[in-house]
């Protein structure tokens, strides 16, 4: 089997992955906007959070609030982390794919531009067998 159609195998699959570490990379961008907006909506709900308190439930009840409050806040930092994690994770492999894809497309035009000089070798080799030809029939 010659080298080219393992290589044009080969320049789907990189491609195909490319194209997955892309559609990936993209999802966990998503994400993690996602994260940081549902992040940023509680903190701004939380700042603006200020009952007053008239006895001593409604105190209890909003430091239970509060408390609760900050779990949650606790929570999604710790969601952000992990979306920014996966996010990390999804960009290197992006990157891993784009640069295999790449060197399998510096080796695919290789072996197409060889293809291409052989076949010029192959014409030039019979236009000089022709011309040898005509040259010892003239003489």
């Amino acid at each position: 089997m010659s080298p080219r159609p393992r290589l044009a195998t080969l320049l789907t699959l990189r491609r195909t992955e490319h194209d997955t570490a892309a559609a990936e990379l993209a999802a966990a961008s998503e994400r993690q906007r996602d994260s940081e907006a549902v992040a940023a909506r509680a903190r701004a709900a939380l700042d603006h959070f200020a009952p007053a308190a008239t006895g001593l439930h409604e105190l209890r009840a909003i430091a239970a609030a509060r408390l609760a409050a900050a779990n949650m806040l606790d929570e999604l930092g710790r969601t952000e982390a992990e979306s920014r994690a996966v996010l990390a994770e999804a960009s290197a492999a992006y990157t891993t794919a784009s640069a295999r894809l790449r060197a399998v497309e510096k080796l695919h035009e290789r072996a197409r531009t060889a293809e291409r000089e052989a076949e010029i070798a192959r014409e030039q080799a019979v236009l000089d067998e022709i011309a040898q030809r005509r040259g010892e029939g003239v003489a």
